[in-house]
């Protein structure tokens, strides 16, 4: 018997091809100055959050690595970062540029663990830049794995390059941040979510008057949808309710360029959405998302080939 994968496209029926078309796995390999443009994505997101030293310098209520007695309060020191962040400029422009992950991923890794450990260690937690470091956490690691097979002789998985498996491993870590996020919506509510979501006009409010009374940000253009998802209890589980299967399937992301670009678009309306509603930026998310799934210069060149052999053709 003949299974999907032994038919020829053509034979199969037309929702299988559908099917095929949009959740085939089809591994990403990416040419040299692709992979240099993905890499400047990540170094340029990396460099937003490394380039000035942490406001703080104690760790008063201690976080994550800090709680094992690890003193990061040396990412405060004004004098110090004077010969830090030129260190971090320069790893991170030689990362873009390919040269050796393994070392040069090192030093910005580190302090991006140093900055979200010691913010986090005020009293508060924040995660505003915890997918930043989670991505230049994968593609550390991978720039590591690569390392190992080569010297035992291992094939990486997919035929992939060192890069190629690099830039693999940091799409994987994003999408896991939002499935993870999913899981963690329906384990607090106790599978709950669609049915609390009328509640959410009350974060909207808080959000807003919160963004009003620290930076003066008028709340008037959300009031209206807070009135209205409190009036229309369906209209909040169909509009905040979509947002929980997009990013518990966002796994499937990762099976093609056609998917990567879906999810990439969807996540970046999803957090568009929520930056104009509750004043909360995703800038970090949504850069990443652009630069990893998007991936627009792709996009745009295989438009500029394919108008050209139509050209050629007419």
């Amino acid at each position: 018997m003949n299974t999907d994968s032994s038919l020829p496209q053509s034979n199969l029926p037309l929702w299988r091809r559908c099917l095929r078309f949009c959740l085939g796995f089809e591994p990403m390999y990416h040419a040299w100055w692709e992979m240099i443009l993905m890499r400047g994505g990540i170094a340029f997101v990396a460099w937003q959050t490394l380039r000035g030293h942490s406001p703080f310098m104690s760790q008063p209520t201690p976080h994550g690595f800090a709680t094992w007695g690890l003193d990061f309060s040396w990412i405060g020191n004004e004098a110090l970062s004077h010969y830090l962040i030129p260190l971090l400029a320069i790893c991170l422009f030689l990362y873009a540029i390919g040269l050796v992950p393994s070392l040069t991923l090192l030093p910005p890794l580190i302090a991006s663990i140093a900055h979200g450990t010691l913010g986090n260690s005020q009293g508060g937690i924040g995660h505003t830049t915890q997918i930043v470091t989670a991505v230049l956490l994968a593609a550390w690691l991978a720039s590591i794995w690569s390392f190992f097979c080569a010297k035992t002789h291992r094939r990486l998985p997919h035929s992939y390059t060192p890069a190629q498996l690099g830039l693999d491993w940091s799409r994987q870590v994003i999408m896991a941040t939002y499935v993870a996020s999913a899981i963690t919506k329906c384990i607090e509510s106790e599978g709950g979510w669609l049915s609390d979501t009328p509640y959410f006009a009350l974060q909207i409010v808080k959000a807003t008057e919160s963004a009003y009374y620290n930076y003066l940000i008028p709340a008037d253009n959300t009031v209206w949808l807070a009135q209205a998802l409190i009036d229309h209890p369906t209209l909040a589980k169909l509009l905040i309710g979509a947002a929980l299967p997009l990013e518990m399937l966002a796994f499937l992301g990762l099976l093609n360029r056609r998917s990567a670009l879906f999810f990439g678009l969807s996540l970046i309306a999803f957090h568009s959405s929520v930056t104009e509603v509750m004043n909360l930026g995703f800038v970090y998310h949504k850069s990443l998302l652009l630069a990893l799934f998007v991936n627009p210069v792709w996009w745009a060149v295989q438009a500029g080939e394919k108008l050209k052999r139509l050209k050629m053709k007419s």
